[in-house]
């Protein structure tokens, strides 16, 4: 059955993949952008929608629900990407990361739940595999995603009795422009962080050689068809599940050794 969904910061990356995806298989997508951005050549609609402000979220949402009479998904996919020490990281660096990340989800199911009680839709958040554990010189991104895991899984909770299925994707790594649009800590001191940079590259490189977002469009638009879908979907290479399971049973001072020798992160000799 063809669906009517939303896709947040739906303009590049993964959010435009998913969206292309789900209109390829027949659905009526509508994707947002913080921009006023043209649906010429596309296969989906864009709306122009800031997830930060609710006035512009009501209004995006408004828009679907007197076009279709109805909203059957939204995908929560608008985010910033941040990278540098905590130490380093100011209060408004990290306001804003959290106003879009955060705020920008519960914005959007805000404006959206109504509707989707009506329809007995679907909520998907999509996190990051940072929302399950820390990574160095990315506290405040993961912060904000792990938020988003415990919101999903309240939120969960509170929408079953209503027939709203809400599911949590956790990607990995995947070939987008974050690397451009990633904010990074303005005042850092690199004799105190001297590793900064190496793990930034590291990171940079990673993205850059990772999986293209097809891969997790297609896991998506699976997902919106199933009737009973898991709470947590997890969308990576087999290294990258590899560590989540680690993760899950290892001890913690172990792992986060792993995790930071695999960053060059060395502890000081004695």
């Amino acid at each position: 059955m063809s669906k009517v969904i939303l896709v947040t910061g739906g303009s590049s990356g993964i959010g435009q993949a998913i969206a292309t995806q789900l209109a390829r298989e027949g659905h009526t997508v509508y994707a947002t952008s913080r921009k006023s951005g043209s649906s010429q050549g596309l296969s989906f609609s864009m709306l122009q929608m800031d997830v930060t402000d609710q006035s512009s979220v009501n209004a995006a949402v408004q828009h679907i629900v007197t076009a279709h009479k109805r909203l059957d998904v939204l995908i929560n996919n608008a985010g910033l990407g941040m990278a540098g020490p905590l130490e380093s990281s100011s209060d408004q660096e990290a306001r804003t990361i959290f106003d879009t990340n955060v705020f920008g989800v519960l914005n959007t199911c805000r404006a959206a739940s109504q509707y989707l009680r009506e329809t007995k839709g679907m909520i998907i958040n999509i996190t990051s595999i940072g929302g399950a554990f820390g990574l160095p010189y990315r506290g405040i991104y993961c912060s904000s995603k792990f938020a988003v895991e415990g919101i999903s899984e309240a939120l969960s909770m509170e929408m079953r009795p209503h027939g709203v299925r809400v599911v949590i994707v956790q990607p990995g790594d995947f070939k987008t422009n974050i690397n451009s649009n990633r904010l990074n800590a303005a005042s850092i001191d690199h004799t105190v962080y001297p590793e900064f940079e190496a793990v930034l590259n590291q990171v940079n490189t990673e993205v850059s050689a990772a999986q293209d977002t097809s891969v997790i469009a297609k896991a998506v638009a699976r997902i919106v068809m199933k009737q009973k879908p898991r709470l947590r979907y997890r969308v990576a290479t087999p290294l990258q599940r590899l560590s989540l399971f680690l993760n899950s049973v290892l001890p913690g001072r172990l792992f986060e050794g792993m995790l930071s020798r695999h960053y060059g992160i060395r502890p000081p000799k004695r």
